[in-house]
């Protein structure tokens, strides 16, 4: 009994570790009409307005202007940690609508022969989460846990950029962006146990970050073949985290641990600001590849490298990580064409080792996309779905316990463009 008491009391200091937006993973939304169909792989394509995001020289490859814009009509993400309290599992969900991208593209052969801008506001990441669990296991000495959470979270940019084709197989391109990181969370939990003991702990932190952004594209067509790289360099502007803590229990298993009752409750209260949370953010280099085997059939893979960033605050530290991306265009007639794409989504957290506490949750996803496209010859519309799946390791404790596991997502979505 005593055992399930001090879990249950490490599982809510481990809480507020866990509850912070995804900035650890960069795939948890895919960016631009025909880019996410293909499953993000779109580096050495790129020749639409979400060139913008992927690479800036494939703008200049661009046969007519366009504007363009994608809508996540739902989500819904779950993650199901196995067995964290007793044979219980914990469930935590989160749902909502975003606006991935819209942007437009336009050609400015008029002013230079091979010049093309285009603007794009983008959203690489969003968290909606309402959660409200309880739990009970008397014969376990557990009357009652009860946790509520809510997280808003989302990573949006605006960005702009040029491309200029220096030679007919052969374009330059350089984007611009400003980022805005805003997530805020905000927890309450209360825990009685059956002989008298409870703690209650509430929690709300703030992240907010300001970042302008870099990207240098390169885009080489050979034959039937095309080639795309984009470098993208980030430094933060400005940045804040407001950090909160409140707790009260009236047993001292935390300090003394004697597993006495305190004559008066415990109170214990945190409110920090700290002015450089993350310090920097991490680079991306992207390189891919496409093949335009037919007036029917483009196949595309692509591989990007984010570098580590840990000069912040720990709890924010990311690890080096590499992402693949493939993607395919069928026509299946000259105006209903289908895109599918397989893609990663690997976790920046270390990994979840033995021997150690407090450690962060780590989950690798891998996801496809579907999307059916009907094509006219000045618009098109897209309605498809992305569905991520992923595994990993989590401690949801402070002690050494580590639990197994299971999470997936699921997108509808939408887009259109025209062109003129």
């Amino acid at each position: 009994m005593k055992i399930l008491k001090l879990l249950v009391f490490l599982i809510v200091q481990g809480y507020p570790v866990s509850l912070f937006g995804d900035i650890f993973h960069y795939k948890n939304l895919l960016v631009g009409e025909r880019a996410m169909g293909l499953g993000g792989a779109f580096t050495a394509v790129s020749d639409d307005a979400s060139g913008i995001f992927y690479n800036p020289a494939g703008l200049a490859f661009a046969v007519s202007n366009d504007v363009s814009g994608s809508a996540n009509a739902y989500y819904k993400r779950t993650a199901r940690y196995l067995k964290t309290i007793g044979e219980e599992d914990f469930v935590e969900y989160s749902d909502g609508a975003a606006s991935p991208f819209f942007g437009a593209l336009q050609k400015l052969d008029n002013i230079l022969p091979g010049l093309a801008a285009g603007f794009g506001i983008y959203t690489s990441d969003s968290e909606l989460k309402n959660q409200n669990d309880i739990f009970k296991a008397e014969n376990l000495g557990l009357r009652r846990f009860h946790r509520t959470a809510n997280v808003r979270a989302s990573t949006t940019g605006f960005a702009g950029g040029v491309a200029y084709r220096v030679l007919p197989s052969l374009s330059i391109g350089l984007s611009l962006h400003g980022i805005s990181i805003d997530e805020l969370t905000q927890e309450y939990q209360h825990v009685t146990y059956t002989d008298g003991r409870y703690l209650t702990q509430n929690i709300r932190s703030h992240l907010q970050v300001k970042a302008l952004e870099t990207g240098i594209g390169m885009q080489w067509a050979v034959s039937e073949f095309s080639l795309g790289l984009n470098v993208r360099l980030r430094g933060v502007m400005d940045e804040k985290f407001d950090d909160g803590f409140d707790l009260t229990l009236n047993f001292d298993d935390r300090f003394q641990r004697t597993n006495e009752l305190l004559p008066t409750p415990l109170q214990i209260f945190r409110n920090v600001q700290k002015e450089e949370p993350l310090s920097i953010l991490p680079h991306e280099v992207r390189f891919g590849v496409a093949w335009f085997a037919s007036a029917s059939l483009l196949l595309s893979a692509d591989a990007s490298h984010h570098t580590e960033a840990k000069e912040g605050d720990s709890r924010f530290d990311r690890e080096a990580v590499t992402n693949f991306a493939t993607g395919a265009e069928y026509y299946i007639t000259p105006s209903v064409p289908v895109r599918v794409g397989l893609f990663t989504n690997n976790d920046a957290r270390p990994e979840v080792v033995a021997g150690k506490t407090g450690q962060r949750d780590h989950i690798d996803y891998y996801g496809m996309s579907l999307f059916f496209v009907w094509v006219q010859p000045n618009s098109q519309i897209s309605v498809g779905t992305v569905y991520q799946v992923g595994t990993g390791k989590a401690q949801k404790t402070t002690g050494s316990a580590i639990q197994d596991v299971e999470a997936d997502s699921i997108t509808g979505a939408f887009s259109a463009t025209h062109s003129f």
